[in-house]
């Protein structure tokens, strides 16, 4: 089959640009970078990135690939390329000024470092490089010629020297990229003179075609629309030194092209197929994933993300015969990338739900989903308008970005409630020390409401501070990796005049994701019930049981175990920690970013529920010592209720407060499942809004045990992890303990 010539032409070529393959830090430019510096002293951030811009166009070499009809590969960054500015030539500019954060503030520098070591809260930078999404709908609209018109009209109403500087540098962006296009047309036509095969014939003359006139030009045709998709995904990356996390949402954006291709039978459904197969393969191929998972770039997690389905500002369902097609063709393949999020709502129609469930139920984990009915009221309420709300997409992992108008940072900063719970009750001067932190302990006090406003003004004291850092370090951004041809693509920055580094985009949020708010609302929950309601311990020996790990008090963990804890039905613990959110979404929206703009919450985290759980200590939830923690909504592991329970519980939380998103990671048992009740399972959880994204596992117990006894007979079962899925046979033990010891529903 013609793929499997395509996967072993792409499998090839990536295999010498993997990690392991190269030197790091990789710009094979480099050397032309740092002579243009030296020889050109004293210019701006924006003059050496429209610099680095003309030199990645001047100097790349175009790559074409014999089986495949796309034109976007130059070799300037590694296979795996994740967002790491060590990972690209476009990470020139990050890594020539990254020392000026530390130049700036040494000692919130060094703070903040150590609270990311201690397990408080991430320090992915102070601005997050990865997770973008390329606002494609802008420059399908216009091509780049409308750009550029933009950025000329702009130019004759905002005159000031700053501005000016940011439009020549935006321009010479837009004419290094027509240039690129332009060099992949020349080595199409040249590549002709040599080729006796009709089909590579046939994809070089399109390619030579195509790229002669898009994306200078809007595209014309269902082949053009893909064609642009890829290009500015991984050209993009290439020139500006940031992670694109997100490949389009191809079934909404080029719908139209598709059919009128077909209406004037310039395709047909079999061709349209033969494309989407060629379009979709090209991300998995760059990975290695039947690799046991550490011996994998970043343990197998890539950001690479396809958006499918949802609804538009009218809450019209825009799902259409592409979305049933690119499902289709993804599990066809067997594609574990790109990661595809379908965005449903009540509007999504019942079959479409259960086409969905076929991957679930062959054991096929990939798909996630985000839930329109709440995250585009979240948008709305944090000030966006509708329009650009019902937009929206998720890069990476879950990051809710409003496509076209902004970067949405959202997974550089996690903060862990459960670790504040551990500061809360274990005293470690030093910790505290070495992050200019002080934390109030547990000690004596009399009641509930002064228990709640001690931890409440512990999580308060970091959450601030971490808040602060960002903005005082992360202001530099314009100074260390301005983007102006990514910013002339985003609505707001030609009208500004301002990067988007420098806050110039119509939105400019940053994300604060909150995670552990099971482990935080249990523990307060426990000691609610045990020293208060029932009091049946005083809070100090409470707490002196936790300190020594719940050693010789095992009764006493059982019956704080016994406690209402969220997602058990009855209430109490979701309305202990609707009030916590409300506040803390209160407290997070005193705060403006590095940008300027808002931070907005979310409820999600990465595998630091693992990694943090090794540094927290005990707690009154019944956590020992090391216990995984809790991730975003998703209730505590130590208890096993029902799942509607547990939809009524998080369905009663301001979620519409957390336009970042809010994520529930779920297993449900597949005996006995099959699409109609996978269907009215998905039903329910969008009908309580119980959170902004699930991700889903269909598995049974029997299988996955038996998969780390026999891995030869589970090849192919795929599990969601941590915003990713993987291969469970090739986990670690850790890795397959940890998500074995999920509660399966």
């Amino acid at each position: 089959m013609f793929h499997e010539q395509l996967v072993h032409e792409l499998r090839s070529y990536y295999k010498t640009l993997s990690f392991q393959a190269v030197q790091i830090p990789f710009n094979p430019l480099k050397e032309e970078m740092d002579r243009f510096a030296e020889r050109n002293p004293g210019l701006s951030p924006l003059q050496l990135k429209a610099a680095q811009y003309e030199i990645i166009a001047e100097h790349f070499k175009p790559v074409l690939f014999r089986h495949d009809p796309f034109f976007y590969e130059t070799g300037l960054k590694v296979a795996e390329y994740n967002g790491h500015t060590r990972l690209s030539s476009g990470g020139w500019m990050f890594l020539r000024n990254e020392h000026i954060i530390r130049d700036t503030c040494p000692e919130e520098y060094a703070r903040y470092a150590q609270a990311s070591r201690l397990g408080l809260h991430l320090m992915y930078g102070f601005f997050d490089s990865d997770h973008h999404c390329f606002p494609f709908s802008r420059v399908l609209k216009l091509g780049l010629s409308g750009i550029a018109d933009e950025l000329q009209a702009a130019r004759q109403k905002n005159t000031s020297p700053e501005q000016q500087e940011f439009y020549d540098a935006a321009l010479r962006g837009v004419a290094a990229f027509r240039k690129t296009a332009e060099k992949f047309a020349a080595a199409a036509r040249e590549k002709l003179a040599s080729v006796n095969s009709a089909e590579e014939r046939a994809f070089l003359e399109r390619i030579a075609a195509t790229a002669a006139r898009m994306p200078w030009m809007p595209p014309q045709t269902f082949y053009e629309g893909l064609a642009l998709l890829r290009f500015f995904y991984e050209l993009c990356s290439v020139f500006e030194g940031i992670g694109m996390s997100v490949l389009g949402a191809p079934d909404r954006m080029l719908i139209d092209l598709y059919r009128a291709d077909l209406a004037a039978g310039r395709l047909t459904p079999e061709e349209a197929d033969d494309l989407l197969e060629r379009f979709l393969l090209q991300i998995d191929c760059k990975l290695d994933l039947r690799k046991a998972l550490n011996e994998q770039f970043n343990r197998g997690e890539q950001g690479d993300t396809l958006i499918l389905g949802g609804v538009d500002e009218n809450g019209c369902d825009v799902s259409n015969e592409l979305t049933s097609r690119i499902l289709l063709l993804h599990r066809k393949l067997g594609l574990v990338y790109p990661k595809i999020h379908c965005r449903v709502s009540a509007a999504t129609p019942r079959p479409f739900l259960e086409e969905v469930a076929a991957d679930f139920l062959a054991g096929r984990n990939t798909i996630s989903f985000l839930n329109d009915d709440l995250l585009i009221p979240a948008q709305c309420a944090a000030g966006k308008e509708r329009r650009d709300a019902a937009g929206y997409v998720a890069g990476g992992c879950w990051e809710v970005i409003v496509e076209g108008c902004e970067h949405s940072e959202g997974a550089n900063c996690y903060f862990s409630l459960g670790r504040v719970m551990d500061f809360s009750i274990h005293p470690d001067p030093e910790a505290e020390a070495g992050m200019g932190l002080t934390f109030r302990r547990l000690n004596r006090e009399s009641s509930f409401e002064a228990v709640y406003s001690l931890c409440l003004e512990n999580v308060k004291s970091a959450l601030g501070q971490m808040l602060e850092i960002i903005a005082l370090a992360g202001a530099n951004w314009s100074r260390i990796n301005p983007c102006p041809f990514f910013s002339a693509a985003l609505a707001g920055c030609a009208q500004s005049g301002r990067d988007y580094s420098a806050g110039g985009a119509r939105y400019n949020p940053h994300g604060v994701p909150l995670t552990g708010l099971a482990v935080y609302v249990d523990s307060l929950m426990a000691i609610k019930r045990l020293c208060f309601d029932e009091g049946v311990i005083a809070l100090p020996e409470l707490l002196e049981a936790v300190r020594s790990n719940w050693r010789d008090r095992e009764l006493l963990r059982r019956r704080a175990m016994e406690s209402a804890h969220l997602g058990d039905g009855r209430g109490e613990a979701a309305a202990l920690a609707a009030r916590l959110l409300d506040e803390l979404t209160g407290f997070v929206g005193e705060f403006r970013n590095e940008r300027g703009g808002k931070f907005q919450c979310g409820l999600y985290s990465y595998v630091d529920i693992v990694e943090w759980a090794k540094l927290t200590r005990a707690t009154p939830d019944g956590r020992h010592d090391g216990d995984f923690l809790s991730q975003g909504l998703t209730p505590s592991r130590l208890h096993r209720d029902d799942v509607t329970s547990l939809l009524r519980d998080l369905g009663s939380l301001p979620l519409e407060k957390f336009p970042a998103n809010s994520v529930l990671t779920l297993s449900l048992s597949r005996n006995g499942l099959d699409s109609t009740r996978f269907a009215a399972f998905l039903e329910a959880w969008l009908a309580l809004k119980a959170s902004g994204m699930l991700q889903l596992n269909c598995v049974t117990r029997e299988e996955l045990e038996d998969a780390r006894i026999h891995p030869e007979n589970h090849r192919s079962l795929l599990v969601r992890l941590y915003g990713y899925s993987a291969y469970f046979t090739s986990l670690d033990a850790e890795r397959q303990a940890e998500f074995m010891s999920r509660t399966i529903y």
